[in-house]
């Protein structure tokens, strides 16, 4: 088992952020982390695989998020942070299993 910790740091620009991961082999999405800079941000949180497919959503999240998944992934996601109440640093985290 490798684990893989894929970090994605940016600021949101009118409530939003868009990001893509480097090129995962394949695997599994053990964990999301997101760290908005303040802990009363409230964002919406979207992550959609290389076929343009949303593969995980969240929303009216508030300040840090955590989940753990058991999500499948291959290729290059793209990770979306929308609708912040603030325009702010954001730091993600997908801790995969490849």
């Amino acid at each position: 088992m490798v684990i893989h910790n894929e970090y994605i740091e940016g600021s949101t620009v009118s409530g939003e952020l868009i990001a893509n991961t480097r090129q995962f082999l394949m695997g599994i999405i053990r964990q999301i982390v997101v760290q908005p800079a303040t802990g009363t941000t409230t964002y919406n949180l979207s992550i959609v695989n290389d076929n343009s497919i949303e593969v995980f959503y969240s929303d009216s999240i508030t300040g840090n998020f955590s989940e753990e998944t058991a999500l499948p992934f291959r290729g290059v996601y793209t990770v979306t942070i929308s609708e912040a109440t603030k325009d702010e640093a954001f730091k993600i985290g997908l801790l995969a299993e490849e």
